[in-house]
């Protein structure tokens, strides 16, 4: 019940959080919406006879405001998927299981043209990562961690109209859970559509 509590108070703090980003923002920023999908990479440990794959795939979605020529600020979700890996204990235990990793961020971006319609963006912010270690037999159990770390892209774009742009982007963040830490790296084809 308390984590309930906890996390509906973080939900509720980040949306009033984006209500004052919102309001703050000059009248003139122009809005837009993106999605986008591809693979990804997760730097997690592999340990004794427990499954082990460090790929998946991902899904991003963000709500973006341009606020000037080539700055923007992006609010984004993503879910990086799982991933299988494990630890060992300070007493030297094994244990295996699946990792979900998961956030939600914010990031301020640079767009420089290169020829029309191409475009190379480089965006850096922060996220709130959620992993969700889930242990595999002989144990049971679930433990999750939500940190803050840093969320970095880097993409390359190209605008079939004024208002409709797609995009190849590396996203780079973190993992935390227990004493696994890790880097997830996110390659994938993204769409975005401005108002």
């Amino acid at each position: 019940m308390t984590n309930d509590v906890s996390s509906l108070r973080r939900l509720g703090k980040t949306l009033l959080s984006l209500a004052f980003l919102w309001a703050a923002l000059p009248a003139a920023a122009q809005p837009s919406v993106g999605v986008g999908a591809g693979l990804d990479h997760a730097g997690v440990d592999c340990i004794g006879s427990f499954a082990c794959d460090r790929s998946d795939s991902h899904v991003k979605l963000h709500l973006g405001w341009r606020i000037a020529d080539a700055v923007d600020l992006q609010a984004i979700y993503f879910d990086a998927g799982r991933f299988q890996g494990g630890d060992r204990t300070p007493g030297g235990i094994d244990f295996g299981g699946r990792f979900k990793v998961s956030g939600v961020g914010l990031t301020a971006g640079y767009r420089w043209t290169l020829a029309a319609p191409w475009s190379v963006v480089a965006r850096a912010g922060v996220a709130r990562v959620r992993t969700r270690f889930d242990y595999a037999d002989p144990y049971s159990g679930r433990v999750s961690q939500t940190t803050t770390q840093p969320i970095a892209q880097i993409g390359l774009a190209y605008a079939l109209t004024p208002a409709l742009r797609l995009s190849l982007d590396l996203d780079v963040t973190r993992l935390k859970v227990h004493t696994t830490r890790g880097t997830v790296s996110m390659f994938g084809l993204a769409a975005e559509y401005s108002f």
